[in-house]
C-alpha cells in the first residue's frame, strides 16, 4: 500500500529545535497531565519545535502560532492528519476537510447546534443528569468519572442519534480505544469498528426516519436534491462520535476536580445559580484554564514558516492549554479568574474549523454543575484514594476522580 501522507525524515530539523518530548507519556509523580505542557515552558524550549516521537512532529506553543495553525488552512490542513500518522485515516466531515469543500457538511450541521437549537435540548440534558446523580446522591460518595462525567455526554449522544441507552457501554469501550490506544493495529480494527457500527445506523435511519441527528443527516440533500455521497455521511457520524464524547467527559473531570479542592469556587457557582449569564462567563474561565485538546495539523506544502523550514506532511501540534495561559494574551494567565471578563481562549478552535458543537458541550457542563450543586452543594476529594493514574495524548484526563460528601 502506497502511504501518501507520512511525514519526511526530519532532516530538515535544526538540532536546536529538536526536543525530546513524548505527550503520551506522563512522568511518574505527575498528577496533572497538562503539567507536561507547561513544563516545556518552564525548561524554555523554543516556541517552535520537532519531536521525534510518535511519528515526528512540531509543537507549537505561543498562542499566535497556534491561532495562525487553526486559521490557515492553506499551511496547516486538518485533511489526514493523525498523531501518530495513520493511513488510510477517516476524513472527518467537515472537521477533516478544508475550506471550502467542508462547507457543505458544516451548513448541514450547524443549525443542529446553534444557541436556540441546544436551548431547546436543555430539559432532556437536566432529566440526564438528574437521573446520575440520582444515582449516587445518596451513597456519600462516587467515581465521578465512571459515574458520571463518561456516562453523560456519551448518553446524550445517543439519545441526539436515537440510539438505546443500552449501548452506552459499547460506544464508551470505542471511544477509550479510539483516543487511548498508540497501537496502530489496535487503532486500526478500532476506525474500522465505529465505522461498522455507523453503517448499520445510518441504514436504519435511511428506512426510517426519526427526529434525532442522524436522520437528518442521512436524509438530507444537496443542492441537486440527491442524497450526500454515503461516504461522507458516515465520516460526518465519524466526527460526531469521537469530537463531543471525550473532550467533554474529561473537561468535567478536570472541572470537578477543581470544585472538590477549592471550596469559594462552588459557592461562587451556587450563588449564581440563577443568574446564567454570571454562571456561563466562569465556565468560559474554567474551559479556558482546563482545555484538555490537543489537536492536530498536517504541512501541505514545503514552506518556510517564521524563519523554519517545514517540508509536506509535517505534523503539527497545537496544544490548546499552552495558548490558553499565554501571559501576553491573558492577564495573571494562570489564576482562574471567575469574573474575568475578556476571555479569548481556544478551547473551542478558532477559525474556519472551529468547533460547531460548542454550544452543546458548554450548555452540558452548565446543566452538569448547575444540577449536582442543587443535589450535592459540598464535595470534596476521598482523602483515602491515592492521586488517580492520569493520561496524555490528544485529549488529556484522569483515569478516576472519586469524591465523598
Amino acid at each position: 500500500m502506497t502511504l501518501h501522507f507520512q511525514p519526511p525524515p526530519p532532516d530538515h530539523v535544526p538540532p536546536e529545535l529538536i526536543v525530546d518530548f513524548d505527550f503520551f507519556k506522563i512522568p511518574e509523580g505527575v498528577t496533572d497531565p497538562a503539567e507536561i505542557w507547561h513544563g516545556l515552558i518552564r525548561r524554555g524550549v523554543p516556541k517552535i519545535f520537532y519531536t521525534p516521537h510518535n511519528g515526528g512532529h512540531w509543537v507549537f506553543t505561543d498562542y499566535d502560532d497556534i491561532v495562525e495553525g487553526y486559521r490557515n488552512y492553506e499551511i496547516f490542513s486538518t485533511y489526514q492528519t493523525p498523531v501518530p500518522p495513520i493511513e488510510p485515516f477517516p476524513v472527518m466531515q467537515p472537521q477533516g476537510v478544508d475550506p471550502p469543500e467542508h462547507n457543505v457538511f458544516r451548513r448541514l450541521m450547524a443549525p443542529m447546534f446553534t444557541p436556540v437549537a441546544v436551548r431547546g435540548m436543555v430539559e432532556e440534558l437536566e432529566e440526564r443528569a438528574k437521573g446520575l446523580i440520582d444515582q449516587f446522591a445518596d451513597k456519600g460518595g462516587c467515581d465521578f468519572i465512571s459515574d458520571f462525567a463518561a456516562k453523560y455526554p456519551t448518553g446524550t449522544f445517543l439519545f441526539l442519534f436515537g440510539l438505546s441507552e443500552d449501548r452506552l457501554p459499547e460506544f464508551l469501550e470505542l471511544a477509550k480505544v479510539f483516543f487511548r490506544s498508540t497501537d496502530p493495529e489496535e487503532r486500526a480494527k478500532n476506525v474500522t469498528d465505529i465505522y461498522a457500527v455507523l453503517e448499520i445506523l445510518f441504514r436504519e435511519k435511511e428506512k426510517n426516519p426519526g427526529n434525532d441527528i442522524a436522520s437528518a443527516i442521512v436524509t438530507a440533500r444537496d443542492a441537486e436534491g440527491k442524497q450526500h455521497p454515503w461516504q461522507d455521511i458516515l465520516n460526518c457520524g465519524f466526527l460526531l462520535f469521537v469530537a463531543g464524547l471525550d473532550t467533554v467527559t474529561n473537561t468535567l473531570a478536570y472541572i470537578w476536580r477543581y470544585l472538590a479542592t477549592t471550596p469559594e469556587a462552588r459557592q461562587h457557582f451556587r450563588e449564581r445559580l440563577d443568574d446564567p449569564d454570571a454562571f456561563l462567563r466562569a465556565i468560559e474561565e474554567l474551559f479556558r484554564i482546563n482545555s484538555v485538546s490537543n489537536l492536530f495539523r498536517r504541512i501541505t506544502h514545503d514552506v518556510e514558516y517564521k524563519g523554519i523550514q517545514f517540508k509536506q506532511n509535517d505534523r503539527v501540534i497545537l496544544p490548546n492549554t499552552l495558548a490558553n495561559r499565554d501571559p501576553d494574551v491573558f492577564e495573571n494567565p494562570n489564576a482562574i479568574d471567575l469574573d474575568r471578563t475578556v476571555n479569548t481562549h481556544v478551547t473551542f478552535g478558532v477559525g474556519p474549523h472551529r468547533c460547531v458543537g460548542s454550544h452543546l458541550a458548554k450548555r452540558e457542563v452548565m446543566v452538569s454543575m448547575q444540577e449536582w450543586l442543587r443535589r450535592i452543594p459540598d464535595f470534596q476529594l476521598d482523602p483515602n484514594e491515592p492521586p488517580s493514574g492520569v493520561f496524555g495524548g490528544s485529549v488529556m484526563g484522569f483515569e478516576s476522580l472519586k469524591l465523598v460528601w
